[in-house]
């Protein structure tokens, strides 16, 4: 699931997520410590500066219905203090 947050740095996002216990990536698995934005979104037509806001979320069978309770309650905050 990519959640795309316009103005917001990707790179700041994904650190205070993981402060917070959510784990997320800036693109795909095959392409990580990529520095360039995904290439799948700018395929979607994307901008590149959309694209390198974008962040991405995976769920698996491990997933909890607790682990997307959290991530639903951390990342809008931590989108509100990054806007500010």
């Amino acid at each position: 699931c990519h959640l795309l947050v316009e103005g917001v740095d990707q790179e700041e996002l994904l650190l205070l997520a993981d402060d917070a216990g959510i784990c997320a990536s800036a693109g795909a698995a095959c392409a990580s410590g990529a520095l360039e934005p995904s290439h799948v979104l700018l395929a979607l037509g994307l901008s590149a500066d959309r694209a390198r806001s974008a962040v991405r979320f995976s769920l698996g069978t491990t997933t909890t219905d607790a682990d997307i309770d959290s991530a639903l309650a951390v990342i809008p905050k931590v989108i509100e203090q990054l806007r500010r």
